[in-house]
C-alpha cells in the first residue's frame, strides 16, 4: 500500500464527521479502508462499521478493495473473515460490513467508527440512525447533485470537509487518467466554452469533484423556500406506504396559485397502527390520498377515524401525475430534507445507447408518489385549512 496525497489529506480530519467529496479515481475509498484497517490492528476492541447502499454491490466494490488493502499491508487471514463480512482482528477489533437497504437495519448499532460508502445513495434517516451511534464518522461520495451532506452535515461544527480528485491520486492508472481527461476534452472547447452539456457535467463531477447535476432529472421546476407562508390552504396530502421503505407523508399547500409541498413522515419500519397514530399526533387534517394497491392498510387506517382514500390508477397513471406536477413551478419546505434528496436524484430511465425511455427509473419516489397522488386526484374533494407548522 502507497501513501498518496488523499490519504495524507484524509489523515488530517480530526472532527467526529468527516466527509470526502471526491471526484472518479481520487482514491477516497481506498485511503479510507487503509485508515480504518489500521485502527482496527492496532487498537484493541474497537467496533467498526462500514455500510453503504446494499450489501450485493459491496461484495464487488468496497469489501473487494478492503480484502486488498488489507493484503496489502500483509495482515489478511482467510480464516479471520466470517461469511464474507465479519473481519475479526486478534487484537479484539472487528470490521463488519453492512447494507443499508434493509428496514430497521440501522437502529441500535453503536460502534467507535462507522465509515459509510457513497453516502449519496443512503437517506437521510437511515444515516441519522446510524451515525448518531457512534463516535467517529467517514462518509464518502462522488458529487452528482446536492444532498444531505451538503445542507445537513457540512455545516456543522463537529464536521471536517474536504474535496478530492483524480491528482490527489498520484498512483491513478495511466488509463483512468486519460479517460477522466476526455471528459474535459469532449465537454469543452479550445477556448474553455461548454460544448456539450453532458460531458461538461461528467467533468465537473468525475473530474473536480464538484457538485454536479443529474442527467435527465424528471422534475426541475421547483425550489426550496424557508417555510410555508402564512394562510396558506391545504390542497391534500398523499401517502406512500413503505416498510422495508420509508413509509412517505408529504402534504400540498396552495398560497396565491403557488403550490407548497411539505415533508411530514418519512421513516421506514412502521407498521399501518403506527402510521395511524403518527397521523394523529402530528394533527394531519383533510383527505389522504394513498396507493390502492393496498386496500386492507386504507381499510386499517379508515377505522382508525382518518379519513383516506384510494389513489385512481390506470393505464399511464404515472405520466399523468407527473405531467400534471410539470405544469407549474413548486416550493418545497426546507425541512422536506428525504424529499429534497428525492427530487434531487429522481430521474428518467434510459436504454443502454442514453435514449430515453418515456419513463422515470422506479427508485427515489417514495416521498414523491404522495403529491402525485393528491395532484392526480385534487378536485374530487374539496376543503380548506390553513397551515400552521406546530
Amino acid at each position: 500500500m502507497k501513501s498518496t496525497t488523499a490519504l495524507r489529506k484524509i489523515t488530517a480530519l480530526r472532527r467526529k464527521i468527516r466527509i470526502v467529496q471526491g471526484g472518479q479515481g481520487a482514491g477516497k475509498t481506498i485511503a479510507i479502508l487503509m485508515l480504518i484497517a489500521n485502527h482496527a490492528s492496532s487498537t484493541p476492541n474497537r467496533e467498526i462499521i462500514i455500510a453503504s447502499e446494499e450489501l450485493t454491490k459491496m461484495r464487488l466494490t468496497v469489501i473487494k478493495d478492503f480484502i486488498k488493502v488489507m493484503k496489502g499491508f500483509g495482515v489478511w487471514s482467510d480464516r479471520n473473515f466470517i461469511n464474507g463480512t465479519l473481519y475479526r482482528f486478534p487484537n479484539g477489533s472487528f470490521i463488519k460490513f453492512i447494507g443499508l437497504d434493509k428496514a430497521d437495519i440501522g437502529k441500535g448499532l453503536r460502534c467507535h467508527v462507522i465509515y459509510f460508502n457513497e453516502l449519496n445513495k443512503i437517506g437521510w434517516e437511515t444515516y441519522r440512525e446510524a451515525a448518531s451511534r457512534a463516535d467517529a464518522v467517514y462518509a464518502d461520495f462522488n458529487p452528482n447533485a446536492d444532498f444531505y451532506a451538503h445542507t445537513e452535515l457540512i455545516p456543522r461544527d463537529d464536521c471536517d470537509f474536504i474535496k478530492l480528485t483524480f491528482k490527489d491520486n498520484e498512483y491513478l492508472g495511466e488509463g483512468e487518467r486519460e479517460e477522466i481527461m476526455r471528459y474535459y476534452t469532449s465537454g469543452y472547447d479550445e477556448k474553455g466554452d461548454v460544448k456539450n452539456k453532458y460531458w461538461a457535467n461528467l467533468w465537473k463531477v468525475y473530474g473536480l469533484g464538484e457538485v454536479g447535476s443529474l442527467q435527465g432529472v424528471v422534475f426541475e421546476n421547483w425550489d426550496t423556500v424557508e417555510e410555508m407562508p402564512a394562510g396558506a390552504k391545504l390542497i391534500g396530502t398523499g401517502l406512500d406506504w413503505g416498510y422495508n421503505d420509508p413509509t412517505a407523508i408529504v402534504q400540498i399547500w396552495e398560497s396565491d396559485g403557488v403550490r407548497y409541498w411539505d415533508e411530514v413522515l418519512y421513516k421506514s419500519g412502521m407498521v399501518n397502527s403506527q402510521i395511524a397514530e403518527h397521523i394523529k399526533a402530528e394533527k394531519i387534517q383533510g383527505q389522504i390520498w394513498a396507493d390502492s394497491a393496498e386496500p386492507k392498510s386504507i381499510e386499517e387506517l379508515r377505522r382508525e377515524g382518518i379519513r383516506i382514500a384510494a389513489t385512481d390508477k390506470g393505464k399511464d397513471s404515472i405520466m399523468f401525475g407527473i405531467d400534471k406536477i410539470q405544469r407549474q413551478k413548486f416550493y418545497v419546505t426546507a425541512r422536506s430534507t428525504n424529499l429534497i434528496y428525492e427530487l434531487r436524484n429522481y430521474v428518467w430511465a434510459t436504454d443502454k445507447t442514453g435514449k430515453s425511455l418515456n419513463k422515470p427509473v422506479d427508485a427515489n419516489n417514495h416521498a414523491i408518489d404522495g403529491p402525485r397522488y393528491v395532484y392526480t386526484m385534487h378536485g374530487k374533494y374539496s376543503g380548506s385549512y390553513s397551515f400552521s407548522s406546530g
